[in-house]
């Protein structure tokens, strides 16, 4: 069988790095003599044989440099001999000289050379002329050795290379993965990869019961679910330490499927030793397998593996503090009025696994004012969150106690400076929304200006020049400063993490923030999605971010009318806006009469939720007018009403009839309207 590239240079590699002794073959013995009576001047040994077959013997125990044979010998010729020198890996690169007493045999010659003999001499030969030619030889030789040895050493340092190399590449998979799912998909992969394994599994043992969970596979493995191991594999993990295993050997053949190759199973022990986490097991490539090389290599392979996997799971359990932690410290819930929109986002630095001083709130104050706030305290950890909850607090309690915005923040600079002294500093932004007349009332400490989107999509920024942060402001009061928000205008807060980017200056991120402010959709849901969504365009945040954003609806006196999507929750505004409506429109009106509004508007809209669409997404509008002593209220959809799922008949419409003095249905093949009429309104 023809030997592959690799294994002849495997045989090659294993050859000797110093050259052997001079071979000499001959059949005849005063030959033998002769040459070596002439070569014994070289000072190197000598080793006589007499046939070409005690010459392959000698080959195979004993290491030469050079090999001076004779052509015309009886059994196993010279050429002969030397096709079968050449035919074997660890002799093909010993030179050959012919010896011949025949000078006019050409074709032998010929042949001679092309069995790959380096020279060809004829008897008699000149004694200083050979020992010149065998010298030369055997210094060539020296020279292989010596680039042998060279090979040999560039080639371990290149094995050592390729060890730090595969280390380095597990480790640095652990650094760009902290989270434990893509972390180990990521390391066997490139498991896989560094080791050329046909395929893989990770698997960790969750709980002390031996049973292992597998959380990634690769190639023909694959992540099923749990796996009780076999006994075998039970006492390899007790041990720490890897072996390979036959295919079918502890449910491996469920796990790789059809493969009949070497496992490679790798303990993964905990940086301590106190208990094992897991196991890799890599399946061999077809036609290949893993040596004692490879499995010392994986050994230390599994030893970063085990470190990634105990820093993931420990960054998960940080994370979780960290998510409980900032949890307790944001606002639950929002405040919901019918003349505003609100919503809030809070995204924490890249890591995660710092609790930060970033934070809003919002208070509804009375029917008309509702106060927005938004801060940040410098420093991130526990004591940054501790402060953070201080100051929110506070503010809560100077808001409610009715200060305006200015003496609110003058009010907060003091209780830091005598309760925290100057080892704190914060930038905060506090103002008051009139809901009825739009105007916005707000100071700064040191807090990045907020903006304002008009409904035809140009934002304006609301700056005030530069002030100073909490705890570094002079005893004067911040000043205040009023704004007009119109209808449909979105006032948005933010902290300076949402315009901080690396390589550029504040305005920049102010101008991209407000590029994504101004683009698509005037609610303030979606505003805060299209500006963290922009935010993160340029990478993950180097710092925590934190939004906040009020869409108004200033009330305009007259009829209403409002659109809202075919959503439960639509439900819920829609009343919110009608009694909003009619505080303003009919205040005189009683508290049974309201109710009786509220209700039929409630089943109303009801109505259109559940059975004017399909699972899809529409909308319904609301309108609303008074004309002296009489309010009629409609509720139109354009779908096409479905019958009750239900054996029992809904009661929305009866509800309504028995609440409203008129209730007509319009329904057609483009929509139902629905009129409710109230007369006799005092």
């Amino acid at each position: 069988m023809t030997a592959s590239r690799a294994d002849l240079r495997r045989a090659e590699l294993r050859a000797p790095v110093e050259p052997g002794a001079i071979l000499l073959v001959d059949d005849h013995r005063e030959n033998l003599l002769a040459l070596e009576a002439v070569l014994d001047p070289l000072g190197e040994p000598i080793v006589s044989v007499e046939s070409g077959e005690e010459a392959l013997r000698t080959l195979l125990r004993r290491e030469v440099a050079v090999i001076l044979l004779d052509v015309r010998m009886s059994r196993l010729d010279g050429v002969q001999t030397a096709r079968l020198i050449r035919s074997r890996p660890g002799t093909r690169h010993i030179p050959i000289i012919f010896l011949t007493a025949v000078a006019r045999d050409a074709d032998q010659i010929e042949l001679a050379y092309a069995t790959g003999a380096v020279d060809y001499v004829i008897k008699p030969f000149e004694p200083s002329v050979l020992r010149a030619k065998v010298s030369a030889f055997i210094a060539l030789s020296r020279e292989r050795a010596e680039r042998l040895r060279q090979t040999r050493a560039r080639e371990r340092a290149e094995a050592a290379e390729q060890a730090v190399r595969t280390l380095q590449s597990l480790s640095d998979a652990a650094l760009a993965h902290l989270e434990l799912e893509p972390l180990v998909t990521e390391l066997l992969t490139r498991a896989c990869a560094l080791f050329r394994a046909a395929g893989g599994a990770l698997l960790i043992a969750e709980q002390d019961d031996g049973v292992l969970t597998v959380l990634a596979g690769h190639g023909p493995m694959r992540a099923f679910g749990e796996l009780t191991p076999s006994a075998t594999v039970r006492q390899l993990l007790k041990a720490g330490t890897p072996a390979l295993l036959a295919p079918g050997d502890g449910g491996w053949v469920e796990l790789a499927g059809a493969t009949d190759q070497p496992v490679a199973a790798i303990p993964l022990t905990d940086p301590d030793g106190s208990r094992t986490l897991g196991l890799l097991v890599l399946a061999a490539a077809p036609g290949a397998g893993f040596d004692a090389g490879e499995l010392s290599l994986l050994d230390l392979a599994g030893e970063r593996i085990a470190i990634a996997i105990r820093h993931a799971r420990q960054f998960e359990h940080q994370r979780e503090l960290v998510e409980t932690l900032q949890r307790s410290l944001l606002p639950e819930r929002l405040p919901e009025h019918p003349r505003v929109e609100l919503a809030a986002r809070y995204r924490p630095e890249e890591t995660g696994t710092r609790v930060g001083g970033d934070w809003y709130d919002a208070i509804q104050l009375d029917e008309r004012r509702l106060a927005l706030m938004i801060g940040d305290v410098v420093g991130h950890g526990r004591a940054a969150a501790a402060r953070m909850g201080e100051l929110r607090n506070a503010l809560r309690a100077y808001a409610i106690e009715g200060h305006p915005p200015g003496i609110v923040l003058q009010q907060l600079d003091r209780l830091v400076r005598a309760t925290v002294g100057p080892t704190m500093m914060a930038t905060v932004l506090f103002g008051v929304l009139d809901l009825q007349s739009g105007a916005f009332t707000m100071a700064r400490a040191g807090h990045p200006p907020p903006l304002v989107r008009a409904p035809d999509g140009t934002v304006r920024l609301l700056d005030t020049g530069s002030t100073l942060p909490i705890g570094v402001s002079g005893d004067d009061p911040p000043s205040e400063f009023t704004y007009a928000l119109g209808d449909g205008e979105t006032l948005l807060l933010y902290t300076d993490g949402a315009v901080d980017a690396p390589a550029e200056p504040i305005d920049a991120g102010i101008e991209r923030i407000m590029s994504a402010l101004g683009s698509g959709s005037a609610a303030a849901e979606a505003s805060c999605d299209r500006v963290l969504a922009r935010l993160l365009e340029c990478g993950p945040p180097r710092d925590d971010v934190a939004i906040l954003a009020a869409h108004v609806r200033i009330a305009k006196p007259g009829p209403l009318g409002f659109g809202l999507p075919a959503q439960r929750q639509s439900v819920t505004v829609a009343r919110h806006r009608l009694r909003d409506w009619l505080r303003r429109e009919a205040p005189e009106l009683d508290s049974r009469t309201v109710s009786d509004l509220e209700l039929a508007i409630t089943e109303a809209t009801s109505n259109v939720v559940r059975h004017a669409y399909g699972p899809t997404d529409a909308s319904f509008q609301v309108m609303a007018t008074r004309d002296g002593s009489m309010i009629e209220v409609t509720v139109r959809d354009h779908g096409r009403w479905r019958a009750s799922r239900s054996t029992a008949q809904g009661r929305g419409l009866p509800l309504i009839e028995a609440v409203c003095d008129k209730l007509a249905i319009d329904r057609t093949n483009t929509g139902t309207t629905v009129t409710m009429t109230w007369t006799n309104i005092p």
